[in-house]
């Protein structure tokens, strides 16, 4: 009879192999044993076989560990580099094709040699059935596996490591493929995540200041389509998983743009006020006449806290904050260091930690703000 070791490309192929692999473990010793038997392996080919599993269970643990990196992001961002992973069955497959290829290998050593010719092809069948690994029929062993020799017993304990690794392996390509089915139905989350990961890469400004240009946002393809779609979040269903790093960076780079234009700010305002162009517009009003808002400081300074104010204003965070005002600032003053400004809040807290809670200063400076701009 022809033994044949195909496994069908998808989640269904996956699960096939998961439930062969677990029947085993039920009754290793026996499957195990019963093999040794059927194929009445020599010494030489029992330490061939502890050389390839040791081989395959090291590719097994680089692919486990591969694929347990590109999992921890996988599902959470919209777009990435490694799209379809596992969605794609070619993909996929080729992710894990040491895996796939040592319990091939394993499971046919450990099948029945059949010596009937049967060239009909409805005669053929899997190892993944006829192996004593598998689900065929096998007898107990009378004596148990303490009474063979060391190597058996080192093959058994090799294999069982390299089993224990192959389920960890299509374990993860099982529930990342089922995350992303879920997510893939789902419209909300996936307008959900594309904001989020839009977010997160303006957020990190000097990655996308090479693309700024109300010129270029106009002519991003991505930008257009989610134009055409009818609706955002139809743009972020339909497009879930299709495009890399590069082509979202472009888009929420674009995007930024093209909205922090409707509200008059130029290409860098647009990436510090993303989240809130309304603001953003508001504090250029700001900027363009800020000496009226602060008092004079020590020498030509400007007075810190203004600026510490103004900063918790706009909810930019120091760093960031300051950037912005340093950028934005056409006044007469010099200015201070950004650690001056963060010494000053920071001897607020000190001085008050109970109001310091839960980020309560920065809320206190912010409205300390917001009465300077009432009073002017």
């Amino acid at each position: 009879m022809i033994h044949w070791t195909d496994i069908d490309k998808s989640k269904e192929g996956i699960l096939m192999i998961l439930e062969v692999i677990k029947n085993y473990e039920k009754e290793g010793d026996v499957r195990f044993l019963a093999g040794i038997h059927s194929r009445n392996f020599s010494e030489y080919k029992i330490q061939q076989l502890i050389c390839i599993v040791r081989e395959r269970l090291n590719m097994t643990r680089r692919e486990l560990l591969r694929l347990s990196e590109i999992a921890l992001t996988y599902n959470k961002l919209w777009a990435t580099d490694e799209n379809n992973c596992f969605r794609d069955a070619d993909k996929l497959f080729r992710k894990i094709r040491s895996t796939l290829k040592g319990t091939k290998i394993l499971y046919k050593r450990f099948t029945p040699i059949c010596r009937k010719s049967a060239p009909d092809k409805d005669f053929r069948a899997s190892v993944f059935v006829k192996s004593t690994l598998a689900h065929a029929e096998c007898g107990r062993d009378l004596y148990g596996l303490d009474s063979y020799p060391d190597i058996v017993s080192t093959l058994y304990a090799e294999m069982g490591a390299y089993f224990t690794n192959v389920i960890a392996v299509l374990v993860i390509c099982h529930q990342e493929l089922t995350k992303e089915a879920k997510i893939s139905e789902n419209a909300e989350l996936c307008l959900q995540l594309l904001n989020e990961q839009c977010k997160s890469i303006v957020g990190d400004m000097k990655d996308v200041i090479g693309m700024l240009s109300k010129e270029k946002a106009s002519e991003d393809e991505l930008l257009k389509k989610s134009k055409k779609s009818g609706s955002l979040k139809t743009f972020a269903q339909q497009g879930f998983h299709k495009y890399n790093i590069e082509s979202i960076t472009r888009y929420a780079t674009s995007r930024a743009v093209e909205n922090g234009a409707q509200f008059g700010l130029d290409d860098i305002e647009s990436l510090y006020f993303v989240n809130n162009p309304k603001k953003g517009k508001k504090a250029k009003e700001i900027m363009n006449d800020f000496d009226k808002y602060a008092d004079k400081g020590r020498g030509t300074k400007m007075d810190t806290t203004a600026i510490a104010e103004f900063i918790c204003w706009t909810g930019l965070g120091i760093a960031k904050g300051y950037s912005y005002f340093v950028l934005a600032y056409k006044g007469n003053y010099d200015l201070p260091q950004k650690n001056s400004v963060w010494a000053r809040l920071d001897s607020y807290k000190k001085a008050d930690p109970e109001a310091a809670k839960d980020d309560g200063m920065e809320r206190k400076f912010a409205s300390d703000f917001e009465n300077r701009i009432s009073k002017r």
